[in-house]
Order: C-alpha cells, then sequence, then structure tokens
C-alpha cells in the first residue's frame, strides 16, 4: 500500500479502536463527533472486492471522515476506477475531504454533501460496487434504489447486521428484505460488525 495512503488508515484506525472502546463501554457518545466507521476488517474486504471484480464504478452511502473511503480508494486507484461517497455533517464531510486529500486520494473518491437519499437517487450505474454504512433505518430505501443500477453480478454490501446489538432486530428485517428478491443471491460474513453482501443476479 502507498506510504501515503497508509500512514492516514494507520493515524484513523488509532482513533477508531479509540472510540470504539469508549461505545462498548457504555459511555455516551455524540454521532456528530465520533467516526463510527466500519474497521479494517470491514474495508479490506471491501478493497479486495473491488480488486477482484475489477470494479470501476463504487459508491459509498455514509462517509463518516474518510476512513473505508480510503481503502475504497486505494483499490478503485488500481482498477482505473472511481468512488462516489457522500455525508450530510458538515464537520465529517470537511474530515472526509481533507483526510483524502492527506492521502493522495482526492482525485478518485468524489465525497458530495448532502442527503444521501438524494445523492443515490442522481446517481448514474452501472454500479459495481456499493456500501451500506448510513442510518440503519434507511438501508431499504437505499438497497431498493441501488438495485435497478447494480450491473449484473455487482454487489451491495451493508454494515452493522450483527453489531450493535440496538440495530440486531432492524437488520434482520433488512436481510429478510434482500433476500426475498428474485435477482438477487444474498449471504451473512461474520466480518466486523457483521456485513450482509448481496449480489444481483439477473437485470
Amino acid at each position: 500500500m502507498d506510504a501515503k495512503i497508509k500512514t492516514v488508515i494507520d493515524e484513523l484506525d488509532g482513533r477508531i479502536k479509540t472510540e470504539g472502546e469508549r461505545i462498548r463501554s457504555g459511555e455516551s457518545f455524540n454521532v456528530d463527533e465520533f467516526a463510527l466507521a466500519a474497521g479494517p476488517h470491514s474495508a479490506g474486504l471491501l478493497n479486495l472486492l473491488i480488486r477482484t471484480n475489477n470494479a470501476q464504478n463504487i459508491v459509498e452511502v455514509g462517509t463518516s471522515i474518510g476512513y473505508t473511503a480510503l481503502w475504497l480508494g486505494e483499490a478503485a486507484r488500481a482498477t482505473g476506477g472511481r468512488v462516489v461517497g457522500m455525508e450530510k455533517i458538515d464537520s465529517k464531510h470537511k474530515q472526509a475531504l481533507d483526510n483524502l486529500k492527506r492521502a493522495g486520494l482526492d482525485d478518485i473518491v468524489d465525497v458530495r454533501k448532502g442527503d444521501a437519499k438524494e445523492i443515490v437517487k442522481a446517481i448514474d450505474g452501472p454500479i459495481d460496487v456499493a456500501f451500506l454504512d448510513a442510518w440503519k433505518d434507511d438501508y431499504f430505501d437505499y438497497f431498493d434504489t441501488l438495485l435497478p443500477k447494480m450491473r449484473v453480478g455487482g454487489c451491495i454490501v451493508a454494515d452493522n447486521i450483527t453489531f450493535p446489538e440496538s440495530v440486531q432486530e432492524l437488520m434482520k428485517r433488512y436481510q429478510a428484505h434482500v433476500r426475498a428478491k428474485p435477482n438477487v443471491r444474498s449471504h451473512f460474513l461474520s466480518v466486523g460488525s457483521g456485513l450482509e453482501m448481496s449480489v444481483k443476479t439477473a437485470a
């Protein structure tokens, strides 16, 4: 991995680990201040997924401070692809732009500021890989909006299927929702906070 990218990722890894320990201890926290990033295991898997599929058009719903976007952008640079991210919170959007610039990936990753629902609607397909890591209640809408834009063989990966516990029942409903689609093959991956990987099998 490029030294500039690794430096920023390592820096943010430390922050994510510290924040994660505070969350798990039961400490209250401000969602506008905490990164709430997917973490290195999930981000690393997405990086390999992009490379394996030679993905060109990658979408991240919920970019936060840009941690996962660094992993996505690093892989997209290798495949000649592009990443579109999105973040509504102004302070996080600014941090994401800064982190991507410091890593030298600001020409690969376009982090758009605003309502993710509207941004997702405006994105053109065909999309190769999409990652959902935003408000869990909205996963259903994001999935249904993205699915028609995915290429056959493309996949939507959703984070936080098993953690935190407060969203587990909601995520079970999400899993049932995506697995009911006739043109989708979906499977749970015990990685990070739990991932549901849904592959479009037919138009």
